[in-house]
């Protein structure tokens, strides 16, 4: 039987801030041992939390036997969501955290805030599973399944979306019979945008830490011995793809913007498992 069936969702949410923002804390800078990135950190005791209204709507086609195909998009409207910001203090802003201006008034301060007006998230996903059941008898037991998704961020660049991925993928297949099992799974993430460098005189505004894109191969196999024993192997990242950190703004040339790169390596694991 093949069924299509549709559905839609509304929802309102509400996210609160770090309990050490409302502590009201100040971190100061050690004058004795700078750093290039030295800054006062203050807790926002005033920051709000913000508030959230989405809405879902999805397709659903449901295969004859084993599968499914479904569409969707979502769409989330965020009021007084958390944004960061660093400037160089004021003396009456000095004075109201009783810091000494002497000592301190040449390091710029680092605070959040709630971000004036709406920040919206949208984006859309496909996902597809499927048994191979119309395959000859040899190759019966094998499935498919891929599923991506697409979004963005509009609003204020200055809130905390560090780690926002725009796209991202994965697909796979397997195989599965009496004995053993196999399966290859594919995973791709886009470009990641990461935590924000403070603008100064030698860096711009919208300048940012990035995570190159990436794709990840993972195989594990399975093969059973007896009712209680079995042997198995799995292999994580199979072709030791790494992950280049950038760090760059709206005009800094593609040539100056690598920084450095991470190699997880490749994790291989074999083993004999048991069940009792």
């Amino acid at each position: 039987r093949e069924d299509l069936i549709a559905r839609a969702s509304w929802s309102t949410s509400v996210g609160r801030p770090d309990f050490n923002q409302y502590a009201g804390g100040v971190t100061l800078p050690d004058p004795e041992n700078p750093s290039p990135n030295d800054q006062i950190t203050i807790s926002n005791i005033s920051i709000k939390p913000w508030t959230a209204r989405a809405v879902n709507v999805r397709l659903e086609y449901y295969l004859q036997g084993v599968g499914q195909v479904s569409v969707g998009a979502f769409r989330r409207n965020i009021e007084n969501f958390f944004g960061s910001t660093v400037f160089a203090p004021t003396p009456e802003f000095l004075a109201l955290y009783d810091i000494d201006p002497g000592e301190y008034g040449g390091y710029d301060v680092a605070t959040q805030y709630n971000v004036p007006g709406v920040v919206r998230t949208e984006g859309v996903d496909f996902n597809y599973k499927q048994a191979l059941t119309f395959l000859p008898p040899w190759a019966r037991g094998v499935q498919v399944f891929a599923n991506a998704t697409s979004q963005r961020v509009t609003g204020d660049d200055t809130v905390s979306f560090a780690g926002f991925i725009p796209r991202s993928m994965n697909w796979g297949v397997s195989l599965t019979r009496e004995r053993y099992s196999l399966r290859a799974n594919w995973n791709y993430r886009s470009l990641q945008r990461r935590a924000a460098i403070a603008a100064g005189s030698s860096i711009e505004p919208g300048t940012h830490t990035w995570w190159s894109k990436r794709l990840y191969l993972d195989l594990n196999g399975e093969y059973t011995l007896t009712k209680r024993l079995s042997l198995y192997a799995s292999i994580r990242n199979v072709a030791d793809a790494p992950d280049d950190v950038k760090v760059f703004g709206p005009s800094t040339p593609a040539v100056a913007r690598f920084r450095t790169r991470v190699e997880f390596g490749s994790l291989w694991s074999f083993g004999l498992k048991g069940t009792f």
